[in-house]
């Protein structure tokens, strides 16, 4: 059985779609667990009534702690062998879990990974962004990390388009408190004990891109800033297990944590003078960050000599 958590707030408008495309899988054995994390709108009732209706749907009503911490419910509550993540804005094809579970069972891998393509709120796809189809593939731990620094990661940091085996998971939770990146660290922890990933090379996963989402710009600056814990956390792992993917984990460090402190100071431009200050010294730790890496990496020639400079000039 698959056990499918939503954490849910503030989504009513998307809601409907994505809990349908769940309840119409073609895998059939999976219960949906649906995590209210204190959503003012209509969302809590959208719950009860889908729960009414099919007995595979578990509703967990809860006050509004973030994201981490509905996920998190939702792991103690699971009884199924994989575990899924669905946001509640996205959704999903028929046979995504189907053609997954077939992925994990048939591989003996510990990791299934999808597609995914790039939908707007009126349901229109991205055609400039679409997933290319290709065989399914099986890589190693050492190339699953390698391709998580990829820049642009051609693996998805989100937990939302893997399924994962419920063994695996009995001491990795979601950090909550973070602001952002939660993904990241729960990943980071459970690619430690993969040996072997199914990747399914087909857009399963449909990702809503809705404006100021937390994944489309809607970043605050200390979210922004909480980012670079998270991937730099995700560096040291890799260079633990694998020191010769030094070079190319660095490079995406860098570039990662300087997209953020851009967006950053962008938003501290559209900030009011009383709260400048303080975000001004956020920015500061941010800046420096980057700087104290780029001295690391100044002999890196994954990183094109040019942005080294750029990187240790940052202003």
């Amino acid at each position: 059985m698959i056990s499918i958590i939503v954490p849910i707030y503030k989504v009513e408008k998307f809601l409907p779609k994505c809990i349908e495309s769940i309840l119409n899988q073609t895998y059939l054995d999976f219960e949906l667990i649906l995590v209210d994390d204190g959503s003012p709108d209509k969302c809590p009732e959208i719950c009860d009534e889908y729960a009414a209706k099919d007995q595979r749907i578990i509703v967990i009503h809860q006050k509004n702690s973030g994201v981490s911490a509905a996920r998190n419910v939702g792991l103690k509550r699971a009884q199924g062998q994989y575990i899924g993540f669905v946001d509640p804005d996205d959704f999903i094809v028929p046979d995504m879990y189907e053609k997954m579970v077939q992925g994990l069972e048939n591989s003996e891998a510990e990791l299934v990974i999808c597609g995914y393509d790039y939908y707007d709120e009126a349901y229109c796809i991205d055609k400039n962004r679409k997933y290319r189809i290709s065989s399914n593939e099986i890589i190693n731990r050492k190339e699953l990390m390698k391709r998580m620094s990829d820049m642009p990661p051609t693996i998805r940091h989100g937990v939302v388009n893997k399924l994962f085996k419920t063994s695996l998971l009995s001491k990795i939770q979601f950090i909550e408190g973070l602001h952002s990146s939660e993904d990241v660290m729960f990943l980071t922890e459970y690619i430690k004990l993969v040996n072997r990933v199914e990747i399914v090379h087909q857009p399963l996963y449909r990702n809503l891109v809705r404006k100021g989402s937390a994944t489309h710009g809607g970043l605050n600056v200390e979210s922004l800033a909480d980012s670079f814990y998270a991937h730099e956390k995700m560096y040291q792992t890799i260079v633990e297990y694998y020191p010769e993917l030094k070079d190319h984990s660095q490079a995406f460090l860098l570039d990662v944590c300087t997209l953020k402190y851009n967006e950053a100071k962008q938003k501290l431009e559209c900030m009011p003078e009383e709260e400048k200050a303080m975000i001004s010294n956020r920015l500061q730790q941010m800046r420096n960050f980057i700087k104290q890496n780029a001295r690391k990496a100044i002999f890196n020639k994954e990183i094109y000599w040019k942005t080294r400079i750029y990187y240790l000039l940052m202003n």
